[in-house]
């Protein structure tokens, strides 16, 4: 999988494929993607924007979501 960094990065082919991806979300090809799956997301106060816009997409696809703070990343809590 590749990361969005720079569109640059991307070719005219993988650029049309997410484009494509895109239009197929939206005609609910992918409606249950996530059904009866939970998501667990850590996300900083400061990225409200990202945050919902993760936990509506994971809604739009049948998912739940799971917000915790990130200092609950503590090995103490969740050790790795």
């Amino acid at each position: 999988m590749k990361h969005l960094i720079r569109l640059s990065d991307y070719s005219k082919e993988d650029i049309k494929e997410i484009f494509n991806i895109a239009d197929q979300l939206k005609q609910g090809k992918y409606q249950e993607f996530l059904k009866g799956k939970t998501i667990v997301m850590f996300f900083p106060e400061s990225s409200i924007r990202t945050r919902v816009t993760f936990e509506k997409g994971i809604y739009l696809l049948g998912g739940q979501s799971i917000l915790f703070s990130p200092e609950t990343l503590n090995k103490k809590v969740f050790p790795i």
